[in-house]
């Protein structure tokens, strides 16, 4: 095989791949799904507390963001497909200084108060749905904006 027809095959897979969104009644789905997950989980803290229904909440949770987060809007054009790559860049980047500020500031928190702290690192559930939040509420904003 030539590496030119290697390229181009693999250029079209990754364009595949990078233009990959759900329909947009996913997005009602995907709402559906993190609001009972986000009330099963506070259902849970407070009546039930079991491990188990609080992870597969998690879990939850996040693949409804995620689903909100990849769907298509009703009408996909050019400036709507640059504001989802604005609101994915913010997020990114907020996502980066959320995981690196949190635990020194918790840190700090701790050895004000009581004078022995320990360094506890940022959960992945807490990056991950911070980053899925900030998307979405980033695009909408946009959206409304603009």
């Amino acid at each position: 095989m030539r590496t030119g027809t290697l390229l181009d095959s693999e250029r079209k897979s990754l364009k595949k791949l990078t233009k990959f969104q759900f329909p947009n009644y996913f997005k009602k789905i995907g709402f559906t799904l993190a609001i009972i997950s986000f009330t099963v989980i506070i259902l849970n803290k407070f009546a039930i507390d079991n491990a188990v229904i609080k992870s597969i909440a998690k879990y939850g949770m996040l693949v409804g963001l995620l689903l909100v987060s990849v769907s298509r809007e009703k009408i996909e054009d050019e400036l709507v497909i640059r504001l989802r790559m604005e609101s994915f860049t913010f997020a990114f980047i907020a996502g980066v200084v959320y995981a690196l500020l949190i635990p020194m500031i918790d840190y700090t928190v701790d050895f004000l108060i009581k004078a022995e702290a320990i360094f506890k690192d940022t959960g992945d559930f807490q990056i991950l749905w911070m980053l899925l939040v900030c998307q979405i509420c980033y695009f909408e904003l946009l959206k409304k904006v603009r």
